[in-house]
Order: structure tokens, then sequence, then C-alpha cells
């Protein structure tokens, strides 16, 4: 397929995705925090993997009816008896072994580099929030104050990693930072904090780095840069961080802490620093207060389940979205397909029956073969859209190769002129060594290659045997002489010529004799056509 088609399917599968995952957030919502944010990142993770499955996946499309296909129309101005097939479309002729440059696609060129663009803008805005707070982290100085809260948190909890502590001034709120390394990053004010407010946040942020919640941003803003241009990308990334907040706010209440508690260090953390929010900061910060009255309002709701995700829980949704990606990456819209249809002739005009045509697609794995009717023409009623290689091949011609382009929904037609295969004659004429005192006996060989179908190969029927010269023999001159030539309709050899590098006399030798050679024309549907030969002549010398 094309590039274009490509993306427009790409695009349209991702609207599926997306779309399943809001109705599955709304029909969740009175579930977990937990729940709903796995679903976000499982449906993340599988419009990241969408293109590589479209890509890998067989494709299935819903069978063609007959009546879907494109019907030969007879053009108007052709004879009634015998008229071709005529195709909407552009039509174009080629002869044999001639390459026709593609269609220019009809999808303007620079769509696909306006999605590149985006996707390097979009990469550039995370980019540049990373490295920000990647400086920021190497920059910042150990809290000393916090390393054995921090610890006492991280073995409570059973994490295995060693996290450490930072403090700076750069730092907005709490934060963490880092993947393989996790640390968390609390702002400079922090040693002044009351010691519940700081197990609290420290205790909150562990537990994002416990449920890898910085790997799931970084997939879903993956995935928003290939979708930078579909706005329901941006809804679920937002609503991926708000889930991961209230997610990791009901893991803090279930260790123990109040919720009125937890509500008052939400309150008096926006209002130390929100001013101070940086606009580039990209890693998962406790405190925003775009958010705040929504999470105050769930921290207080008692009602409200508050269960992490089950590992049961887990498996069920991400096979369910794997069942849900693989059949929809393989599904082939009938919009994508389209229709190739031409005619095969002989250089008399007569068409040419049963030629076989291939046609292999340059942007896809699909390889297809149909055969031309009696009449000559050939069809591929239903293929999908892409480049192809085409080639026409029938017994006694020379196969004609081509590209075309096919556009979905539309029928593309391409006629071949097929030429008459050539012929080639390998003539041995073998001489004495300087040694040798028998006189020369010139011997001939002939090879041609033989042809069928609608066509009668020519035949050499009278032979003047070349001499080989007699000095070049005493001299011990050997050679080769190759040579093209026209047989007429009349079987006489026209414009013999000397295609390769030999010793002149040999050169001449073999013309004086070639250009008496007679052979019987070869036929096309019965009538004498010229034929293009090739003919060796090897001089050798023995004893």
């Amino acid at each position: 397929m094309t590039w274009m088609t490509f993306l427009t399917e790409n695009a349209w599968k991702a609207t599926f995705l997306l779309a399943a995952a809001c109705a599955a957030g709304v029909l969740l919502r009175s579930r977990p925090a937990s729940l709903r944010h796995f679903v976000w990142t499982a449906a993340f993770a599988a419009l990241v993997g969408l293109p590589a499955a479209m890509l890998v996946v067989p494709k299935w499309g819903p069978p063609v009816h007959p009546s879907s296909a494109p019907v030969p129309v007879v053009s108007p101005n052709s004879p009634a008896k015998g008229a071709p097939a005529v195709f909407p479309g552009r039509v174009r002729r080629l002869g044999s072994g001639q390459t026709v440059p593609p269609d220019p696609a009809r999808t303007p060129a620079i769509l696909p580099l306006v999605w590149l663009a985006g996707c390097l803008a979009a990469a550039s805005r995370f980019l540049i929030g990373a490295v920000r707070t990647s400086w920021m982290v190497r920059h910042a100085a150990p809290a000393t104050y916090a390393q054995s809260i921090l610890a006492e948190l991280g073995r409570s909890l059973g994490l295995r990693r060693s996290v450490r502590v930072l403090e700076t001034a750069a730092a907005p709120m709490p934060l963490t930072w880092g993947l393989m390394r996790p640390v968390v990053v609390l702002p400079d004010d922090a040693p002044g904090w009351p010691e519940t407010r700081l197990r609290t946040v420290l205790l909150h942020e562990l537990l994002h780095i416990r449920r890898l919640d910085l790997l799931a941003q970084v997939v879903a803003q993956a995935a928003c840069g290939l979708y930078w241009f579909h706005p329901l990308a941006w809804v679920a990334l937002r609503q991926l961080r708000k889930e991961r907040e209230r997610a990791c706010d009901d893991a803090v209440l279930l260790r123990g802490v109040t919720a009125h508690d937890y509500a008052g260090h939400l309150l008096e953390l926006v209002r130390a620093l929100a001013a101070k929010r940086s606009p580039w900061a990209d890693a998962p910060a406790m405190a925003e207060s775009s958010d705040l009255e929504s999470r105050v309002r769930a921290l207080l709701d008692r009602n409200r389940s508050r269960r992490p995700v089950s590992r049961r829980n887990a498996i069920a949704i991400a096979a369910t979205v794997v069942a849900v990606l693989l059949p929809l990456a393989a599904i082939r819209a009938q919009a994508a397909s389209g229709a190739l249809a031409g005619s095969v002739s002989d250089p008399s005009g007569a068409r040419v029956p049963n030629c076989r045509v291939i046609a292999k697609n340059l942007d896809g794995p699909n390889q297809e073969t149909t055969m031309a009717n009696p009449a000559g023409d050939y069809l591929f009623a239903s293929i999908p859209a892409g480049r192809y290689a085409l080639e026409f091949a029938a017994p006694g011609f020379a196969t004609a190769k081509t590209q075309a382009v096919l556009v979905a929904g539309a029928t593309a037609r391409v006629d071949a002129n097929l030429e008459i295969g050539q012929v080639s004659e390998n003539v041995v004429i073998r001489g004495q060594k300087p040694s040798a005192t028998a006189a020369s006996r010139p011997a001939a060989t002939a090879q041609r290659i033989r042809v069928g179908g609608s066509v009668t190969p020519v035949r050499l029927i009278s032979q003047i045997k070349p001499v080989y010269p007699p000095d070049l023999q005493q001299l011990g001159v050997e050679g080769t002489v190759v040579m093209s030539a026209i047989i007429s309709k009349n079987g006489t050899v026209l414009n013999p010529t000397v295609r390769n590098t030999v010793d002149a006399r040999l050169a001449a030798a073999a013309l004086d004799a070639v250009r008496q050679w007679v052979y019987q024309p070869g036929l096309l549907n019965g009538e004498p056509v010229e034929t293009l030969t090739t003919i060796t002549l090897e001089f050798q010398l023995g004893q």
C-alpha cells in the first residue's frame, strides 16, 4: 500500500482504539482509578504497536462480489465485433522490455511530510521537557534529612531498587524521575515541612516508582507523537495523568494516611508551589492545581473503591487489547483496493490470448497472477492499492515489463504490445594449428531458441560455411565473432553487424558467409515478419 493509504488506515484504526478506551473509561467510572489508568496505558501501548502490527499481520479483506468488479465497456469508436475492452482510467501502452514511469499519486506527496513534521514537533516538546528535568536532577543535592524515611517506606512497599532523594530550588513541586535509577526530587523548602507531610509526599512518589508510572507516561507520549493530529490522543493523555495521580492517592490512603490530612497536604503544596510550576516539566508530579478539586472530592468520597489492579484484571485487560489489536490491524478496507486492466497485442496489432500477467506489489507482500482471455484482455478485479511491477509473458514473445500505480477506488489500464522473441545462431569454424599439414575442414553447428504459440520461428535452410583464412591459421589467430542481423520477410539476412572487438580478417570472413545464408522467415499469425537474430561464429584451431 502507499504511504497515504497506510497513514489513512492507521488513523481510523487508532480512532477505533481511542474511542473504545474512552468508552471503557466511562463504563469503569465507578471502579478504582488504578484500573482505569491501566486501561489507558494498555490503549496507548496498542496505539504504539498498531503501525508495526499492520505491517506484520496478514491482511484480511471482505470477499469481492463479482458484481463489484469493474465491467468492461466497449469503446464507441471501436468496431462492434472484436472491439477491445475499455476501462475507465488512463491508458498506457508499452513494448517488450519497456518500462513506463508510474503515474503520479493523486494524493499530494506533501501530506506525509506534514505528518512527519508534526511527529518531530511533538517529540521535540517531550524531549525538551525530559532534558530540562534531567538537567535539574543532575544539579540537585542529596536530601540527607529524608533518605532514612525514604528507605523505610521503600522497604514497607517491597521496592527492590534503590531510590535516592534529592533537593533543588529548581523543582516546582515533588516529583519522580528515572526508569533504571529512580530518584525523588523535593523542592528547597522541604526541610521546613512537618514530618507527616514529608512522609506522605515520599510515600506518594515511591508509589509512582512502584507502579512504573514514568514508563506508562513515556509510552503515552510516544503515541501522542505518532498521532499528534488526533485530538482524542491528547484527551487520552490528559485522562491518563489524572487517573495516575488518583491511583496514587488511593494507594496512599490504603497505607493508613487519613483523607482529610492528605487533602490538606495537597492544598498546602498547591498553594506554595503552583506559582513555580515549570511549563516544561516532564515527570510525574504530586500536585497539579488544574485537577485539584476533583482529586480532593475523590479523596473525601468514602464510597469510592481504592483497590489496586489485581494480576487477574491486568491479564484480562492485556488479553482483550491484543484480541482487538490483531484483527483490527489485519482488516483491509474495501476502499483501499482498485482494479488493473488492459489488453495484450502483438506487433501486427492482433491480440495475444492466454498471456500470463504477473503484478507484484512493490509496497506490500501480495503478488497477483492472471491469464489474458481469448480476446487478449486481462483484469485484476480487486487488488490492494499501491505501486505494482507488471510482467507480460507469452510463448514466442519477448517478456514485457513495466510499473503502474493503482489508486484506491480507481481502475488503472496498462496495454502491452509484445515483440517477437529473439533467436540466435551459434556456429563453430575449426582450423588446423600451424604444425598440422592437413587442409582445414571448417565445420558448423547451429543452435537457436525455439519459440511457439502463435509465432512460427525462423529456420536456417541454406548455410555457406565460413572459410578460416589460411594466413590466420599459420599465425595461430583464434577468435569469436558475435554479430546481430535481421531476417527479412523473404528469408535473406539484412544488416549483419559485428558487435564485439575481434580480428578484422575473421570478422570479414564471417560477414562474407553470413550474407549468403538463407532462412525460412518467421511467421506471425501466418504472415512473414522480420526477426532479430544473434549469430555467434567461433574460429578455433585444432590438430
